[in-house]
């Protein structure tokens, strides 16, 4: 006899079998519980979903604006109010199968230019939130006489990794006492920036369609496409300072974000 707390528990287990897996698809947890929810009851105002979700609607507010970022989620004005609902879930499998034939497409081509006898030249591959959090906590474990140079784009993506992450890579940044410059778009809000740390940051119109996040360190290029869950990494010297020049140019002509930089 199946009574209803064993039915509880079964249909819990699944509901955490789907979360993880949208979550390999390259969404957060928070993402993926919101994405389930409009699944379940179509659309929904912001209080319905986070009583649904149990999600603070604080925290709703950032979930729901990378999602539409993605183009998974849609927002109509229904009685003065936004209400949310989630696109075709075909389209979401769509752009996961091109993104990926993307780089089935690209990969062949970066080993033959970089996968070669020499250590010097390797590239790894990174599609999940925790490969790129150990990226980046790679990054600030680097020697203090490494400078990080990055260019960012849609710095609000990146908080999909969690703020209590960011704290503890500034904090770790810090202890290394590592330095940093990044340029940003002219048109990157401010709320977004983490400023309590060795940093200097200016910012450039000539960025403003740039779609990528740009990280130059060591002899490493790092590429990060975080509402994808999607990075790169090019140990290559000769990739990494040729690049830099390119840096350097923008850098001059840029402008400083913060006064007194």
């Amino acid at each position: 006899m199946c009574y209803a707390s064993d039915i509880v528990v079964i249909f819990n287990v699944i509901f955490m079998i789907l979360i993880e897996q949208l979550e390999k698809l390259g969404l957060s947890e928070n993402q993926a519980k919101i994405y389930l929810s409009f699944l379940e009851k179509g659309p929904q105002f912001l209080q319905e979903l986070s009583k649904n979700t149990r999600i603070k609607r604080t925290t709703l507010y950032l979930s729901i604006g990378q999602m539409i970022e993605k183009d998974l989620v849609e927002v109509i004005i229904k009685s003065r109010r936004k209400q949310y609902y989630i696109k075709n879930p075909q389209l979401f499998l769509r752009r996961i199968r091109e993104r990926y034939n993307l780089l089935d497409a690209l990969m062949p081509q970066l080993s033959d230019a970089f996968e070669g006898k020499s250590v010097s030249n390797r590239v790894k591959f990174y599609d999940t939130q925790n490969g790129l959090k150990e990226v980046l906590k790679e990054i600030v474990s680097l020697d203090r006489q490494v400078e990080i140079l990055t260019i960012e784009s849609n710095i609000n993506a990146f908080f999909s990794l969690g703020f209590d992450f960011w704290k503890e890579i500034v904090a770790k940044k810090k202890v290394f006492q590592i330095k940093s410059r990044t340029l940003i778009s002219s048109a990157e809000k401010e709320d977004f920036l983490l400023k309590d740390h060795q940093i200097q940051i200016r910012t450039s119109s000539l960025l403003n369609d740039f779609k990528i996040s740009l990280y130059l360190y060591a002899d490493k290029v790092t590429i990060f496409i975080p509402e994808d869950s999607l990075c790169l990494v090019i140990e290559n010297d000769k990739i990494k300072k040729s690049l830099a020049i390119m840096f350097e140019v923008v850098w001059r002509r840029a402008k400083p974000y913060f006064k007194g930089q």
